[in-house]
């Protein structure tokens, strides 16, 4: 698996920094690493699963903290059943101090999910949901993100890096052109760095045709 050094040696690679004295100290890509990830994180989150316990005659569903209501994908309840999301088309939206509808869905308020039908049993409930990935902390542990990714973090970290330095030296450029050059290369890696998430993403991923499920 991919770590921090890793995508660094790599990001030095592609600047051109791999001399005795680099240009760029490893805080400032360490930084520009993380991000990257939570770039990265935006459009491509990660795949999790959380169990909550879920007794007879709940309408509501409280979260854990770091579950988002809003990227809940599908819910199950302890015989494995999918309760669909409410779509808003045919019924009226789950209350959880309305009248029951009898119909296994759900929709996402605030931190809770509310159910159209009360739970039928006391047990663990699954929630399959989309969470974000975690920072960089350290430089030997793996990165969290998807394999054969590295690519995409690779062009985010130097776009985010050149974008950073050109903004930083143009406080100080006094050429004519009044912009520093830097900038003009910080533009083109921003556009390489989008286009290939965009290419990425258009392809088949689970992370993505799973939101609409549920």
């Amino acid at each position: 698996m991919t770590t921090r050094i890793d995508l660094r040696t790599m990001v030095r690679r592609r600047l051109a920094d791999t001399g005795a004295d680099p240009i760029w100290d490893d805080d400032f890509l360490n930084d520009a690493i993380a991000e990257a990830v939570r770039r990265y994180s935006t459009r491509v989150p990660r795949q999790a699963v959380v169990a909550v316990d879920v007794t007879t005659g709940d309408r509501e569903i409280s979260l854990p903290e770091d579950v988002n209501s809003l990227r809940v994908v599908r819910l199950f309840d302890d015989q494995g059943v999918l309760w669909r999301r409410w779509e808003g088309r045919t019924t009226d939206p789950p209350v959880s101090n309305g009248p029951s509808t009898g119909m296994p869905t759900w929709r996402a308020w605030g931190t809770e999910l509310l159910l159209a039908d009360a739970a039928p049993r006391t047990g663990l409930w699954r929630i399959e949901h989309m969470a974000h990935r975690a920072d960089p902390s350290d430089d030997i542990s793996p990165l969290d993100i998807q394999p054969d990714d590295e690519d995409l973090l690779i062009a985010q970290t130097v776009a985010i890096s050149l974008e950073r330095r050109a903004i930083a030296d143009g406080k100080r450029y006094t050429g004519k052109s009044g912009v520093h050059p830097l900038a003009a290369t910080a533009r083109s890696a921003r556009i390489d760095a989008d286009r290939l998430f965009f290419e990425r993403i258009r392809k088949p991923r689970g992370s993505y045709f799973e939101r609409q499920a549920g």
